[in-house]
């Protein structure tokens, strides 16, 4: 039964890595493609960590695993949100018809 569950988070982890290599060259602007790039790296790479830890239970690599697992999932995230802000600061406008974060910023 761990195998089934295994085999089926590494198959939705290579799902999640082609649809985000997909996104980053198919999306539009910078945020849509940093997006794409986020979602390979949480979607992806934390599933095939998942059933690398369940499959490796309570082995010598389990925790060492469980940290990079969790280091993952804090940053990426964390690291696509600075740099966007980052860029939006910049002046790298997104393609949307309502700037809704100009308007919370006060900027006209």
């Amino acid at each position: 039964m761990i195998e089934i569950a295994v085999q089926a988070m590494l198959w939705v982890s290579g799902i999640f890595a082609v649809l985000g290599a997909v996104g980053l060259f198919r999306f539009p602007d910078f945020y849509t493609r940093s997006h794409a790039a986020t979602m390979v790296s949480v979607g992806g790479v934390c599933l095939a960590l998942l059933a690398l830890l369940i499959s490796s239970w309570w082995s010598i690599f389990s925790v060492k695993i469980a940290v990079v697992l969790a280091l993952n999932l804090i940053t990426g995230p964390t690291g696509t949100h600075a740099i966007a802000s980052a860029a939006y600061d910049l002046g790298i406008k997104p393609r949307v018809l309502k700037d809704e974060l100009k308007a919370g910023r006060g900027e006209k």
